[in-house]
């Protein structure tokens, strides 16, 4: 079945996104059309009824590293991304679940997961977006920042305060008091970012408390291994790439492969690839099992994030002057590598994850 679904993600791949991923880099967003198309092929259920959300992490790291591997992360951002939020919406409100799911499963709608916040970043204690309720009904105050796909989202999942306690809101993107602004970043440029201004715009509570604490907790623990299953397909990319630039590129008369000194230095990079990624795979074996722990993820993305900035290094290193301009794919890879290192916490976020395990 797996593999099945793999061909599926492939074909999608080689059809709608490798033609034109180049362009939509240069233009700062891929088309919300992909994203309906992607929905109506069976992805964004990964290959089931979209009735409701599927359970399948051994096929939702398929459909990461197969995105991955048309060249640009925005993409797997982009269209993969919705399986946290909904993960929330479902262990939260089951009523809301209904009607959300199999909308965005279908690519009817899309859905975005609010938390950073600019002076907190995902810091969930330090959050000072509010949430008060007026007449039976809520409105949400405040500032969401580094927001991917946040302008263009129909649905908005935020994290907020409501009377001292962590809280989760369903909020509709266009709903008087919410509005949206562009920021450039340094990768997934393929993917608009966004700052989300909220003034007194309505919302739904689905959860609060603890609970809401503990959920997003589990969400977050999935988005990371998401980002290692990425990091790792990343570091493929750039590793192939570089070792057939290094075949056929001659300096001194000989290939670049041909010199003990490189040869042995892309022999180190694959085989710590090679290590990383059967912790990976593991890890997504322990996730499709439920015994995943925190420090298990956590491990598996700055063990993933580590070694593809060493090869993404080396891969703009050894391509010199033509994997610094674009549209070099080693050279997106390169940019793209920092935003895996910060996404879904921090390096020393995750260390502190694992410390705290020990």
């Amino acid at each position: 079945m797996t593999q099945a679904f793999r061909e599926q993600v492939r074909a999608f791949v080689n059809d709608h996104v490798r033609p034109d991923v180049d362009a939509w880099e240069r233009e700062g967003a891929y088309p919300l059309e992909l994203y309906r198309q992607a929905g109506r092929a069976g992805l964004l259920a990964l290959g089931k009824s979209p009735e409701q959300l599927p359970d399948d992490p051994r096929a939702l790291a398929v459909l990461v590293e197969e995105l991955t591997l048309g060249g640009a992360q925005g993409i797997t951002m982009g269209l993969a991304s919705h399986f946290v939020s909904l993960k929330a919406v479902q262990g939260s409100d089951a009523q809301v679940a209904a009607r959300v799911v199999p909308a965005v499963l279908k690519g009817d709608q899309g859905i975005v997961l609010a938390l950073t916040e600019p002076q907190a970043g995902s810091d969930l204690r330090a959050f000072e977006c509010r949430a008060e309720s007026r007449g039976g009904e809520y409105r949400l105050t405040g500032e969401k920042s580094f927001i991917c796909n946040g302008g263009r989202a129909d649905l908005l999942l935020v994290g907020a305060v409501h009377e001292g306690a962590l809280a989760l809101f369903l909020v509709e993107a266009k709903a008087p008091g919410v509005s949206s602004t562009r920021l450039a970043c340094l990768g997934w440029r393929c993917l608009p970012l966004a700052s989300l201004r909220f003034e007194a715009a309505p919302a739904r509570l689905l959860i609060a408390g603890r609970e809401a604490g503990r959920l997003l907790q589990t969400c977050l623990q999935q988005e990371r291994l998401n980002l290692a299953v990425m990091a790792v397909a990343s570091a493929e990319l750039a590793l192939r790439d570089t070792v057939a630039h290094c075949r056929t590129r001659r300096v001194g008369g000989e290939a670049l492969l041909d010199k003990s000194v490189l040869r042995q230095r892309l022999a180190e990079r694959h085989s710590e690839l090679s290590v990383v990624r059967v912790y990976v795979e593991q890890a997504v074996r322990w996730q499709a099992e439920g015994q995943l722990s925190p420090a298990q993820a956590a491990i598996a993305k700055n063990s993933a994030v580590d070694v593809l900035e060493r090869i993404a290094h080396d891969a703009v290193q050894l391509h010199g002057a033509h994997g610094c301009v674009e549209p070099a794919r080693v050279e997106r890879i390169y940019r793209d590598a920092r935003l895996l290192g910060i996404g879904g916490g921090a390096r020393e976020v995750m260390l502190e994850v694992i410390g705290r395990a020990l």
